[in-house]
């Protein structure tokens, strides 16, 4: 096997094995999570779902992708969980929404919103409908679209 110091050998090396992407070694991910937080929501398509709450658990991941060097210890450095803790709160405010799908489907665009966001994972479980079960419910997942 010739070895790299031979005329031309680096450069058919260099186009069998490219470089790695650019943004690769420019780039980090890492996860936020909120796991388990239960909450009373207006949720549920039946008569007798619509006159009360009903105890929901909401888990989110967000990847979120930040340029690949230490991290300081500063909160306006990185992207806070707080906007996932917030946006779940607030939701247990809003009106009345029939689906499991269309809260987590909200839930999702929401894990999204910060432009650092690149995918999600959302899963949301009704608590008190089937005894026999810790919960009953959807997971959706999403990515940021390239841009």
């Amino acid at each position: 096997m010739p070895d790299e110091s031979q005329s031309g050998y680096s450069s058919i090396m260099n186009v069998l094995r490219p470089p790695p992407p650019r943004t690769a070694a420019l780039m980090r991910r890492y996860d936020l999570v909120l796991r388990d937080y239960v909450g009373d929501f207006r949720i549920g398509v039946w008569d007798h779902e619509k006159t009360r709450t009903q105890r929901v658990r909401v888990s989110l991941t967000v990847t979120v992708e930040v340029p690949n060097r230490p991290f300081v210890d500063d909160l306006d450095a990185v992207v806070s969980y707080e906007y996932l803790i917030k946006g779940v709160e607030a939701f247990t405010q809003s009106p009345h929404i029939q689906l499991l799908e269309v809260l987590a489907e909200k839930l999702l665009a929401l894990c999204l919103s910060p432009p650092q966001a690149v995918f999600a994972r959302v899963q949301v479980e009704k608590l008190e409908i089937v005894p026999q079960a810790a919960g009953v419910g959807v997971v959706l997942t999403g990515a940021r679209e390239p841009s």
